[in-house]
């Protein structure tokens, strides 16, 4: 489905159709039974209407004492069923509405988590979990208005409406006779309603971007002073969210002077006509007053039906949003399709890969190298170089524009995604750890992993150096996104996570930035040793481990600029040198090999 698509009354049905028929049935049970709360409480009121009529005749005009007896008894039961049923169906109605609003904010997330990154770029995560929570809400809403308040409504009407035709069929044919009039105008306010709905999700959703990126950054906010502007932002989303919902307020409003005014008009009608039937024609006072008790009764369920178009219609923007997310191709379809990854080297190989984001400047220009397996590869280049493009292709998290990608001879894209994943392990630049304990989030890397294989990965990462001074190990809660950890320490517990991974090929992503020189070496060694057997590729900007690396990929600006290692480099590079601030003249007296031996020592 487009994302752009305009919701219209031929659009509409359908999708109202697939969001009943998909998320209704699984609690059929439960709406069943508040249907016939429903049932129950619409046949109390239409009798409550009924017995006006003998109420007024048998005790005022007939004076028949007895009657009052049967009548008040009959009243008391008619209350009672009605307020049991009435109960019964706001349980059972609100029930439904949170499974459903449940399972909607299921469906969307598992969505979400299955999608190309590229949908992810430039967006604000609070702006997704915003529209995923008010969407459900708004399906949910969808649904309960149209199968069980609507059902409700049609309900009491047809009993009411019964009472009015049998008590006088005349002056219900007029009543009947201001419906079209009164519908006419309401489609011209849904209209409205509509083109109004339409921003007010993302509004909503900007509001809470906004609020979270302000708490999120508070320590920027008081470092540089910035509360008075982070509260201007604040106030300025605010207020458009205001005018926004102002205007559909206003708009949703004339549906009271509409329904009021037409209601008036119906009973002062009706009141003449009453008086001209009971002064001439012999009506009794008790049919008029049940008609006019049943009519009354009737305005509030007819006012909410006459709103229902209006309602549904600016819920709907909501619904077409989330089955725009729901019906977007995931990438989950690619996990097991394709080739199987056996006995894998690790060697990568790129052939005139082009990649752009968004149709904007080209992030790489036809990139074309290749990584033995086992060895040890550092990429470097200035900011928006293409060196994170690079990782992000390699673990399929994009695709390319242009050009083909390698493991092993084979071309990634005719792999399983699942299989190309399970053989590539990621440290990433933004490390993010999930609430848990340190544990957990090593465990994190291979679930089946045993205590003795984490406890060994901990401790080459340099994990058990800080975690054994904390009272309860790597047992310590790290707390929301790390909170309970440094930046260092965050970062060693990710490497630990992928290392115990035992994938063939590991990819560190800036992975030591927030390391000390004594700490990164010991990473380094543990990430470098031959022992370990793996294809290591590794974007960093410390000097030291670029050396220690095989070979060294220069890139700028998207384009692989040079390769060898850091005495061809330092020599002929002048790119590589400004990166490194190295003087053209500096001795190069040890080779490659010892360089890195030097490092790792």
């Amino acid at each position: 489905m487009s994302a752009k698509r305009r919701i219209s009354a031929a659009l509409a049905y359908p999708l109202v159709k697939r969001l009943i028929l998909e998320n209704l049935p699984p609690h059929i049970k439960l709406y069943l039974a508040g249907l016939l709360c429903t049932i129950a409480g619409a046949a109390a009121t239409s009798g409550f209407a009924w017995i006006m009529r003998d109420m007024i005749n048998s005790i005022y005009i007939d004076r028949n004492a007895a009657a009052v007896w049967g009548i008040s008894a009959a009243i008391i039961g008619l209350s009672a069923v009605k307020g049991i049923a009435a109960y019964g169906q706001t349980i059972t109605t609100g029930n439904v509405r949170r499974a459903i609003v449940s399972d909607l904010q299921h469906r969307q997330f598992s969505r979400l988590m299955r999608l190309d990154i590229g949908h992810f770029v430039n967006q604000h995560p609070a702006k997704f979990i915003s529209k995923i929570m008010f969407n459900a809400r708004a399906g949910a809403s969808v649904i309960i208005t149209l199968t069980s308040n609507t059902a409700s409504d049609v309900l009491t009407l047809v009993g009411l409406a019964s009472v009015m035709v049998v008590q006088d069929p005349t002056m219900s044919l007029v009543s009947a006779a201001a419906l079209p009039v009164i519908f006419l105008s309401v489609s011209t306010i849904t209209r409205k309603i509509k083109s109004l709905a339409r921003g007010e999700t993302e509004l909503a959703a900007q509001v809470q971007s906004i609020g979270t990126e302000a708490i999120d950054g508070i320590r920027t906010i008081k470092s540089f002073q910035l509360e008075d502007k982070a509260i201007a932002s604040f106030a300025k989303a605010v207020r458009k969210m205001e005018r926004r919902g102002v205007q559909i307020n206003r708009t949703s409003a004339l549906m009271s002077p509409l329904m009021e005014t037409g209601g008036g008009f119906i009973i002062g009608l009706f009141l003449i006509y009453a008086s001209w039937q009971t002064l001439g024609n012999g009506k009794t006072p008790g049919e008029f007053m049940a008609f006019i008790t049943a009519f009354l009764l009737a305005y509030e369920p007819a006012k909410r039906l006459a709103r229902v178009n209006v309602d549904i219609q600016k819920l709907m923007v909501a619904v077409e949003q989330m089955y725009d997310l729901i019906d977007t191709p995931e990438q989950r379809q690619l996990a097991t399709a394709g080739e199987r990854l056996t006995g894998v080297e690790g060697g990568i190989r790129f052939e005139d890969v082009a990649f752009s984001y968004g149709g904007n400047s080209p992030a790489l220009h036809g990139v074309s190298f290749e990584v033995r397996p086992r060895e040890k590869l550092a990429i470097v280049g200035r900011s928006g170089a293409g060196k994170t493009t690079i990782v992000n292709l390699i673990l399929r998290l994009m695709e390319p524009d242009r050009g083909r990608i390698f493991i092993d001879d084979k071309d990634i894209a005719k792999i399983s995604l699942a299989d190309v994943r399970d053989n590539i392990a990621l440290v990433s630049q933004d490390i993010f750890l999930f609430e848990g304990s340190i544990r957990d989030n090593i465990r994190d890397g291979r679930p089946n992993a045993t205590d003795q294989e984490i406890d060994s990965a901990a401790e080459l990462a340099r994990v058990t150096s800080f975690a054994s001074n904390l009272e309860s190990g790597l047992d310590t809660l790290v707390g929301p996104g790390g909170a309970n950890l440094s930046g260092g320490q965050k970062q060693r517990v990710a490497i630990a996570r992928a290392l115990l991974k035992d994938a063939p090929v590991i990819v560190y992503d800036e992975a030591t930035s927030a390391l000390d020189g004594e700490n990164e070496r010991a990473v380094m060694e543990a990430a470098f040793d031959d022992a370990f057997q793996r294809t290591v590729i590794c974007i960093a900007h410390r000097l030291s481990t670029i050396k220690a690396a095989d070979r060294i990929l220069v890139f700028d600006a998207g384009i692989l600029a040079d390769s060898g290692t850091h005495e061809e480099l330092a020599r002929r590079s002048e790119i590589y040198r400004s990166i490194f601030h190295l003087e053209t003249s500096a001795p190069l007296v040890e080779s490659g090999k010892k360089l890195r031996q030097s490092v790792l020592r």
